[in-house]
């Protein structure tokens, strides 16, 4: 790892963030414009220079889904899940048919003629065929039947401890039941911190964000070409604990969710009301009218027995689905839409999908167990690179063109979110409970994996002054902390930090985000003296609002409740922050803020402007 270059820090340029009552409108002019009130002249002159003021996106923290509107087009939704699903149930079921039918034929010939070497060597074949196929099946029907004899004589917990986990025993009832608990548990609690949304997607082509929600495991679609919600949800059985959400490029409305099950596969048509394009050739908009859904399962390696996953959506059933290997962590779209790579919660291994046919290549290299599990996955803008972070602190490059791999081993603690270049040669990323930001530089084409990794700048923590003054003349601010994640704008301009909110942070304003000017050639010039990244300005999300009032006289009400639905200390912190994919003025960055807004900050600018 090479030294870092000299960089200005925020503190060192004279950047201050706005007050805790200000709102960021956008930028203009390599300038914030932060709003007060509604009366603020700043707003007039962003105006004057084309600046757009979006307006937010709120979605609620709790949310109570109708039935008929979970399933696209009356359960249309749910039968691509199911069918993946079927057709493994009657893959296992054709060798038993196979064998019913060799069986009854030999017993014909046996009943005719002697038995023949030709046809006990048959039999013994089909015999051993069948154990082979069946035995899995058979194991498990043996061992819960033992474990269903022992739980009546031995403590539930015991038998458990001595055979595992098996569904349909009392051990595994009171299990499920625990897991349920403690994942509604841990739930609430990332909903109060946290916020209502899990994480955002971008349609690559169009003005459509795809919102997974909490609470619910839901996916919402906005359409901010014409400001309106789309009125189908996408909502499945199998999709439970959504981790992540891409749109597969080149392919129309076509939506991927990792989940606990695997990948949820959504495939969206526009109905026939739906908003028409000028252009012909463009696909129609999805817009505010019913449109037509239905979700493939994929799942690997594929879905055992021993997963006795529902077979319908309910609002009844609080069966959780367990973690397994092909239980996905995050996920990513090759820019053709070709391929898609998933990592896992509870192994290292990637897995590489041809998504038209539906089959999966495992790329075993990064352990076995959780203490490996994929924190994060990205693939280059030219598909040329796979980079792949992992919970043991491991960072792998891959080259896709015979799948050969680097591994860095040296960053002593888990890499965060990766962010590419736009021109493939570079990416940025940070490290958990550290202010530091990294660079790794590719030297030549691919598939060369020739690259070093160097420290580029710093966020370091400090006091200061806000910038315009806000209603307490003497308030100081605490700026920084360890860096949560990071976003980069297409351009490859702008990069956006977020702060993480933990005990070393407790003073500090993590509700603010760092912007840096960029320069990614920086990283190639030799001896150069400016820095990759210069300290832009900060960006300020939306406040609470207007809080709900909790009626304390009412005697049913605890105490301890009535506190927590008034108390909302310190300001919104980010949850989730990425760049819409075409914006021709500059950069559209968007942010999910704990308190369930979803803001978007335009920033306007020339390609290729940067300031020393």
């Amino acid at each position: 790892m090479s030294t870092p270059r000299a960089a200005a820090t925020f503190e060192q340029r004279g950047i201050r963030p706005p007050s805790k009552e200000a709102v960021t409108v956008g930028e203009s002019d390599l300038k914030f414009i932060h709003l007060r009130n509604g009366e603020d002249t700043s707003l007039l002159q962003y105006v004057r220079n084309g600046g757009i003021a979006f307006p937010h996106i709120m979605v609620p923290e709790a949310l109570q889904l109708r039935g008929a509107a979970t399933t696209s087009r009356s359960g249309d939704a749910l039968a691509g899940g199911v069918s993946i699903l079927r057709k493994q149930a009657e893959a296992t079921q054709e060798p038993r048919q196979l064998q019913d039918e060799a069986n009854g034929s030999s017993k014909v010939v046996k009943g005719s003629e002697p038995e023949s070497a030709v046809a006990t060597a048959v039999s013994h074949a089909l015999w051993l065929w069948n154990a082979k196929h069946h035995a899995p099946e058979f194991l498990y029907q043996t061992r819960t039947q033992v474990l269903l004899t022992t739980e009546s004589w031995l403590p539930a917990s015991i038998a458990q401890r001595v055979f595992g986990h098996v569904s349909g025993t009392a051990s595994a009832a009171r299990t499920d039941a625990e897991e349920v608990e403690h994942a509604e548990d841990q739930r609430s609690m990332l909903t109060m911190t946290e916020g209502p949304i899990t994480c955002i997607a971008w349609h690559p082509h169009r003005s459509l964000v795809a919102i997974a929600h909490r609470a619910t495991d839901a996916v919402f679609l906005y359409d901010l070409a014409h400001d309106t919600w789309c009125s189908n949800v996408l909502q499945n059985a199998y999709m439970q604990g959504i981790t992540s959400l891409a749109w597969q490029p080149n392919c129309g409305y076509t939506l991927a969710v990792g989940c606990t099950a695997g990948v949820c596969l959504w495939s969206m048509l526009p109905g026939s009301h739906s908003q028409q394009p000028a252009d012909s050739q463009q696909v129609p908009s999805l817009g505010a009218a019913q449109f037509s859904a239905w979700m493939t399962l994929m799942s690997f390696p594929l879905l055992g027995s021993s997963h006795k996953y529902p077979a319908s959506l309910s609002h009844s059933d609080k069966s959780t689905l367990h973690r397994s290997d092909a239980s996905v962590s995050a996920l990513a779209f090759s820019s053709s839409g070709q391929w898609l790579v998933t990592g896992h919660q509870t192994h290292g291994h990637l897995t590489v999908w041809d998504v038209a046919l539906g089959s999966a290549t495992p790329i075993r290299r990064s352990g076995n167990s959780s203490r490996s599990a994929t924190l994060h996955v990205g693939i280059s803008p030219n598909g040329r690179y796979v980079v792949s972070t992992h919970a043991s602190g491991q960072l792998r490059l891959w080259e896709t063109e015979n799948w050969t791999s680097r591994v860095w081993s040296d960053l002593r603690v888990n890499a965060s979110q990766i962010v590419w270049s736009p021109d493939s040669r570079s990416l940025f990323f940070a490290v958990a409970g550290s202010a530091d930001i990294f660079a790794l530089a590719l030297y030549r084409p691919p598939p060369s994996l020739e690259a070093e990794i160097a420290l580029v700048t710093s966020f370091e923590p400090h006091d200061t002054a806000p910038s315009d003054g806000g209603s307490n003349s003497t308030e100081r601010i605490r700026v920084g902390a360890a860096i949560k994640s990071l976003a980069l704008d297409p351009k490859g301009q702008r990069l956006v930090v977020s702060f993480e909110d933990d005990s070393a942070s407790a003073m500090a304003d993590i509700s603010l985000l760092a912007v840096y000017l960029v320069s990614a050639e920086a990283l190639f010039r030799a001896g150069a003296s400016s820095s990759a990244l210069m300290p832009l300005g900060y960006i300020r999300g939306p406040g609470w609002g207007e809080q709900l009032r909790v009626d304390t006289t009412d005697s049913a009400l605890p105490e301890s409740s009535t506190k927590k639905k008034r108390a909302r200390l310190g300001l919104p912190i980010p949850s989730w922050l990425g760049f819409a994919p075409n914006f021709e003025s500059g950069a559209l960055l968007s942010v999910a803020w704990a308190n369930g807004k979803v803001s978007f900050v335009p920033m306007l600018f020339n390609a290729g402007a940067f300031t020393k």
